[in-house]
């Protein structure tokens, strides 16, 4: 496993003119041969260094070698050309002259050039590296699970492990922080060793860490799990042995945005710290052939009335978004639309709210975001449905791809809002899944950005 940063691609535009100076001196030399011969004619021959001023910026040394090759090419079949069909010969001494003090100023372009580049790729890494453990952030994890989710939805098999240390809390408070990075240093070099290179593990947050397996399916996840599980054991510690639980998800068509492939894995996670930590548990399967009895609806197509009415200030929605200033959006463009809003950044403060007040006074309505530290939103509303299997859920994520099918999610009615999120089409759903009743199996997807609102359902 290895990180490796994309370097800047070559304009379309610079190969064409690249070329073109290249093609120039040599139509010259045929078509105007006493001309190019000449003291002022030769300075055609100077577009053959274009290309080395153009590609030195985007490659370096290497595009300048490319490019002085290619110029260098040009002039010797050229000199050929000129020996066979007896063409009037340019001072190829001042021509020489004039193309070595160029050479000089392309290859100090190039140095410059290079080491602007190295420079980018330094600041590059940092920004895509965890500085403690040495293995990529999640900002590289995102891009990576981003290609590789959209590789899936054509076809391709992949495979989410989400890892989490077990009693990481308690190390850092017995022992300190200094105790806690080591035991971060030691699982980063498991994963480290055990990851093949084709694929990518991550520090994901905290003590939380990610493996995008491509081209596998769960079982062959669940041993490479294992296998990371049984090293992690083997790791002793001054104050004893570390363990550390694992869930997997495999992708599965209708998911539709990488985030619900994360959430399942979450899920499974959060599963196997309730059965007892120090254990790998997989996300069951939604078998799209088995669906429940329940119809499927689109937010754009229901008959529902979705204009505010009396009955909207009694609807309780809870807001759950670890980004404090999107939250507090949302709330105020719910409470203008009619509802009642509670609001948290923290899902495990949410669920502890929830479960202390009474079933009468809890909210009807969750809307979360679908990936939030500590955990999931679809873990999270999964909780919730425990609680009250009645409760209506609408999902916000920012890397929807495809249209959002999964029966995996927890919610009674369920909706998914992309981020940005439209504010007429937040209200519209939000009245939506207040008026419809919970049918067993019931998926309202939407509202789509491709498929929008038309002027009479606007609230």
């Amino acid at each position: 496993m290895q990180m490796q940063v994309e370097r800047q691609p070559v304009p379309l535009r610079a190969l064409i003119i690249s070329i073109a100076s290249l093609v120039v001196p040599v139509v010259g030399v045929f078509q105007l041969p006493d001309w190019t011969s000449s003291g002022a004619g030769m300075l055609i021959w100077l577009t053959a260094l274009i290309p080395a001023f153009l590609l030195s910026y985007y490659r370096g040394m290497a595009g300048v070698a490319v490019a002085l090759s290619g110029g260098m090419a040009v002039i010797t079949a050229t000199q050929v050309s000129i020996s066979v069909f007896s063409i009037a010969q340019p001072d190829w001494g001042l021509l020489m002259a004039i193309v070595g003090v160029y050479l000089v100023v392309s290859l100090g372009v190039a140095t410059l050039s290079e080491l602007l580049l190295r420079e980018r790729r330094k600041a590059e890494e940092v920004a895509l590296l965890d500085r403690l453990t040495g293995l990529p952030n999640r900002r590289y994890a995102d891009m990576t699970l981003e290609g590789s989710f959209a590789a899936a939805e054509r076809g391709k098999s992949l495979t989410i492990v989400m890892f989490d240390l077990d009693k990481f809390k308690a190390v850092n408070d017995t022992h300190g922080h200094a105790a806690g990075d080591l035991v971060l240093q030691a699982f980063s070099e498991v994963l480290k060793t055990t990851t093949r290179r084709e694929n990518l593990s991550a520090r994901f947050g905290g003590e939380e860490f990610i493996t995008v397996l491509r081209d596998t399916v769960a079982t062959d996840a669940e041993k490479f799990a294992e296998r990371v599980l049984d090293r992690t054991r083997e790791k002793l510690f001054p104050w004893g042995f570390q363990t550390a639980s694992a869930g997997i998800a495999e992708y599965e068509k209708g998911m539709g945005s990488f985030e619900i492939l994360l959430s399942a894995a979450d899920q499974a996670l959060y599963s196997a710290k309730e059965n007892g930590r120090d254990q790998v548990c997989i996300a069951p399967r939604f078998d799209q052939s088995s669906r429940g009895s329940g119809q499927r609806v689109s937010v754009t197509t229901t008959t529902v009335p979705i204009h505010p009415d009396p009955r909207s200030t009694t609807t309780l929605i809870w807001v759950v978004d670890d980004d404090d200033a999107l939250r507090g959006v949302l709330t105020r463009v719910l409470e203008k639309g009619g509802f009642t809003t509670w609001n948290t950044g923290n899902p495990r403060e949410a669920l502890d709210a929830f479960a202390s007040t009474e079933p009468d006074q809890r909210p009807t309505i969750v809307l979360t975001d679908v990936i939030m530290p500590e955990m999931s939103g679809i873990t999270m509303a999964e909780q919730f449905a425990r609680l009250d299997p009645l409760i209506k859920v609408v999902y916000m994520s920012g890397y929807v791809q495809s249209k959002v099918s999964w029966e995996g999610v927890a919610g009674s009615v369920v909706a998914f809002l992309e981020k940005p999120i439209e504010m007429k089409r937040l209200l519209a759903t939000m009245h939506l899944v207040k008026n419809r009743e919970p049918l067993k199996g019931e998926r309202v997807i939407g509202p789509e950005k491709d498929d929008p609102l038309g002027p009479d359902s606007t609230p």
